[in-house]
């Protein structure tokens, strides 16, 4: 979704010509905390395959990882990984709170501003978009 509309965005700003500034104005704070949750979220400095081992994984990998570990075996999840489980997915929950409030307030003000430009409006969505 946060590729989906920073895609959307730069697609937006190309059309805008002279009048970007004014959709820079109103888009810069949202993208920047866009950037922000899809950071906590993914390691998006990945490029390579040695770049695991440079830049720390992030919540999507120690989840995927707790995965393994809960699944790797033909017993019930430990204690540990439960309470481990319970700690990612309250700062997944956060962080997923934040994304549905920027999309409910700062995009609504983008859309304002594209629709003074006289542009579509960016529609949220889950349909994928590569990595920048």
């Amino acid at each position: 979704t946060i590729r989906s509309v920073r895609a959307q965005l730069a697609d937006r700003r190309s059309h805008a010509g002279n009048r970007s500034a004014a959709l820079d104005k109103v888009a810069g704070p949202l993208e920047a905390q866009l950037a922000s949750v899809e950071e906590t979220l993914y390691q998006v400095k990945n490029r390579s395959g040695q770049d695991p081992l440079n830049y720390p994984i992030r919540l999507n990998d120690q989840l995927s990882g707790l995965g393994g570990v809960a699944g790797g075996v033909e017993a019930r999840p430990t204690a540990q990984t439960l309470e481990v489980f319970r700690i990612l997915s309250a700062q997944l929950d956060v962080q997923l709170k934040k994304l549905n409030d920027l999309l409910a307030g700062g995009l609504g003000e983008v859309n304002a501003e594209l629709v003074r430009l006289g542009q579509e409006k960016i529609s949220p969505s889950t349909e994928e978009v590569p990595a920048p």
